[in-house]
């Protein structure tokens, strides 16, 4: 596989990784994002709700991760022209970036660190996913 300048860089970190541990995609992305949060709440002192935060910005995103990868499938039925299972797949992505706008101003509003990181954190998986997949097609 040829990767380009840049690109190279995650995959290779996210293969080397998986190879060393034996773990899937997934497991490297829920401990990369658990490690940032925890270094959040940790950073802010924030007590318990901090914590809260955390822990409900972790099963967000493991429900984003199974959210896109399900996307990911319906997007290659409809490029061989088979049955689409689920016909409002496309909508995934605008639901994802509009309410994370929503969080964003609302998150801003309380102070709410965790859940910031967390809210950058999804709108970058998107890319990360279409960058993955360049390199590691279904």
């Amino acid at each position: 596989m040829k990767y380009s300048h840049l690109e190279k860089i995650p995959i290779k970190i996210v293969d080397s990784l998986k190879k060393t541990f034996n773990l899937k995609t997934y497991n490297v992305e829920m401990i990369f994002v658990g490690t940032i949060l925890v270094l959040v709440a940790l950073i802010t002192r924030k007590g318990l709700i901090e914590w809260i935060g955390v822990i409900a910005v972790f099963l967000n995103f493991g429900y984003l991760t199974v959210a896109i990868r399900l996307q990911e499938h319906e997007d290659v039925r409809a490029k061989n022209k088979e049955k689409v299972t689920v016909e409002c797949y496309k909508k995934l992505s605008y639901y994802n970036y509009s309410k994370e706008l929503f969080w964003l101003v609302y998150f801003v509003l309380l102070g709410a660190w965790s859940a910031l990181v967390g809210i950058f954190i999804f709108l970058l998986y998107g890319s990360w996913r279409k960058l993955w997949r360049k390199y590691h097609p279904l």
